[in-house]
């Protein structure tokens, strides 16, 4: 049987279990048994340490192969700057636990016909982050490699209905293997979205009509300026931004669903744009500095333009982080974004745009000293 598409009874149907506790008394240890437990406990926790606190996060970009021809005013078919976000969130590989990474996520009817977009991805920057490897590896935990899928969506440019039940996901193997990740693991998965919400949506429509509430609740969707009273949008129509233009019905079901409750979906609104990338540091010489090391390169030429890098769906990752001026709880989970938040939020990570790129550059520069050829001369 089918749960309701609009179950808005099920706002609060979340309730933890409270077990009490057994108020007997201790058993007699003995001072040296005890010492024996706690140092064992300490190893314990010790050896689990790394494998806690990292977030796991699945990414869907529209992020294309820029030297494909297109119409926008770059001359390709879809925006670069999600190429040098890609490039600083794999410098910034160790913080996360990456599940999965969707590119070609886009309604572009172009891509009917272009080459496989993740294999272009797993070249382009797998070659340079298995470059960048083994001096990343100084600075921390580094995976071995990051692979990519492409898009269901990016040949058929489809978008998202929200009469239709998803009953569904063999036509759509990228939601599918989010899905899939979803089953398979236990903590929460943050899914940053970096254009259109169409796979987004999906996925919502097909667990709410599979009465997989379960995987939702795991779920933490963190969006890229598909909301803006400030920029682009008005305060009248906040949803009048490009991403959120890109499928307006997905755009509209997510934030439908987050309002009752039933998806948590945290809507960063263009802080990464007007925050991150109008307080960074200006000039080509700065910038210069990033060639060092491959995906240096990359972070650099994917999109720089007014004298910097445009990577403003950065501001995903770093909320997820937290330490960069937004966290998670400075956004609400009900995909809302009144004005007076976002002008805050946008002012705190300007505050930290310096800090952001110069760690950029920090690991930049590591990467790059295992293949500088001062090392092999």
């Amino acid at each position: 049987m089918r749960a309701k598409k609009f179950p808005v009874f099920a706002q609060d149907r979340e309730k933890n279990a409270r077990s009490r506790l057994n108020k007997t008394q201790p058993l007699p240890f003995y001072d040296g048994m005890q010492k024996k437990l706690f140092i064992l406990a300490v190893c314990f926790v010790t050896a689990i340490l790394p494998c806690i606190g990292k977030p796991k996060v699945w990414i869907i970009s529209d992020m294309t192969d820029k030297t494909l021809p297109g119409g926008n005013k770059e001359g390709t078919i879809n925006d670069p700057d999600d190429i040098s976000a890609m490039a600083g969130y794999l410098l910034m590989a160790n913080e996360f636990e990456t599940l999965g990474i969707v590119v070609g996520s886009t309604h572009r009817k172009e891509h009917a016909t272009t080459p496989n977009q993740a294999q272009w991805a797993n070249t382009y920057f797998g070659q340079a982050y298995a470059k960048d490897l083994p001096g990343l590896k100084t600075l921390g935990d580094y995976p071995a490699r990051i692979p990519f899928i492409q898009s269901s969506i990016k040949e058929s440019a489809e978008r998202f209905n929200p009469n239709r039940e998803y009953d569904s996901l063999k036509p759509y193997p990228s939601i599918a293997a989010l899905f899939q990740a979803l089953e398979k693991e236990d903590g929460t998965v943050n899914v940053l979205c970096w254009g259109s919400l169409t796979e987004p949506a999906i996925l919502v429509n097909h667990c709410l009509n599979h009465g997989r509430d379960d995987l939702l609740k795991k779920t933490r969707f963190i969006a890229h300026w598909t909301n803006s009273s400030l920029h682009q949008g008005t305060p009248e129509h906040p949803e009048h931004v490009a991403n959120c233009r890109e499928d307006a019905k997905a755009c509209a079901y997510l934030k439908a669903m987050a309002k009752v409750g039933l998806v948590d979906y945290r809507e960063c609104g263009a802080i990464g744009q007007h925050g991150i990338v109008s307080g960074a540091p200006k000039g080509k010489a700065y910038y210069d500095q990033f060639h060092t090391s491959a995906l240096g390169t990359i972070f650099v030429e994917g999109k720089f333009v007014f004298n910097g890098v445009d990577h403003s769906d950065s501001a995903t990752y770093w909320t997820l982080l937290g330490d960069w001026g937004v966290k998670l709880d400075d956004i609400t989970s009900t995909g809302t974004n009144d004005p007076e938040t976002e002008r805050a939020n946008e002012a705190k990570f300007k505050a930290r745009s310096h800090d952001i790129h110069n760690e950029l550059l920090r690991r930049s520069n590591a990467a790059g000293i295992a293949h500088s050829p001062a090392l092999h001369d």
